[in-house]
């Protein structure tokens, strides 16, 4: 019709930019945003995670940074065992909560451990005693207790994963008057084991190796942050003597087995003092209960416990698959 306006097209005539920007008329503006979002968010949350792959610490020049160790250069992530921050956060309120499991495979759990120059002269009065480790020790009770009723008998040292957890532990020699004859290292053993033993001179005088109540990683893809692998067993291996004992305990059947097999592996080096795997210790060797223990034991539950005996058998490889015990 000849009088009638021709509706104007430039409003339908939107750049590429602008068809992606602008939501259309048929699309709700909550809809559309929160289908912009999403994609922003896993843009982000992707670009973060090549950052860090790529060594880069992502939005920001301050955060702390993992550097190729292989190609020479020096670990810039703070110690997770550095005795400054952890007293400072002992100061806090609920300072000594901590989770009841981490991940050893995590950047900062793989560093070797901060330990002092003297160490372990400052810590042990006399190094000529036996040596006692305590793999996991957690708050360090059974520790303590032993310690205290035969303080001669042996040197013991316990090793935790947590940080907060063996600070906690390292406060408890004072109150009980331990000095000299107890210590407590925060560190992954699966790290730091050679290393600690070298630096102690354990050589021949490691005669108790105990691993009690660990972390249990029931995921099957979780399995390798399991505590015992053949590289601790093989550590063990190189510095006891024979006749020295490992006694495994837990109250979780499978995670007991899990450890004896890996014990059992390697028969050269370590002998079941049960033949059938279907038998188990029925008393705890040192009649000395972990914290753990006597909660389960208090529920009516059972415990799983098993010991292994050092055979006369020298290791073959005297080099750890451990990290190098360069000092």
């Amino acid at each position: 019709m000849k009088g009638k306006r021709r509706r104007s097209t430039s409003k339908s005539k939107r750049t590429f930019s602008q068809s992606i920007l602008l939501p259309s008329n048929t699309m709700k503006v909550t809809v559309w945003h929160q289908m912009v979002f999403g994609f922003l968010l896993a843009s982000s949350r992707n670009s973060v995670k090549a950052f860090r792959r790529n060594g880069v610490a992502a939005f920001s020049s301050n955060l702390p940074v993992e550097k190729d160790v292989e190609n020479g250069e020096d670990q810039e992530l703070e110690s997770p065992w550095d005795i400054g921050r952890l007293s400072q956060r002992a100061q806090g309120k609920n300072a000594f909560r901590s989770r009841q499991h981490v991940n050893p495979l995590a950047s900062k759990f793989q560093q070797r451990t901060v330990l002092s120059p003297d160490w372990p002269r400052d810590v042990f009065s006399d190094l000529r005693r036996p040596l006692f480790v305590d793999i996991g020790c957690s708050r360090g009770g059974f520790l303590v207790d032993i310690a205290t009723q035969r303080p001669n008998d042996y040197n013991y040292l316990g090793l935790e994963i947590r940080p907060i957890v063996v600070y906690h532990a390292q406060q408890r020699i004072a109150k009980h008057g331990l000095q000299g004859h107890l210590g407590f290292v925060g560190c992954n053993a699966n790290v730091d084991l050679e290393r600690l033993m070298t630096l102690a001179e354990a050589k021949e005088r490691l005669m108790v190796a105990t691993i009690q109540f660990p972390d249990p990683h029931f995921k099957a893809r979780h399995a390798k942050r399991r505590v015992v692998r053949p590289e601790v067993v093989a550590t063990l291996a190189k510095f006891m003597p024979c006749g020295a004992t490992v006694f495994l305990q837990s109250d979780i059947k499978a995670v007991l087995d899990d450890m004896r097999l890996q014990f059992r592996d390697q028969p050269q080096y370590f002998e079941d003092t049960k033949e059938s795997l279907d038998d188990y210790v029925e008393e705890n060797i040192f009649n000395i209960p972990t914290e753990r223990e006597i909660s389960v034991l208090e529920k009516g539950l059972p415990v799983y416990r098993s010991v292994f005996k050092r055979t006369t058998e020298p290791i073959t490889n005297p080099d750890s698959p451990q990290n190098s015990t360069e000092l």
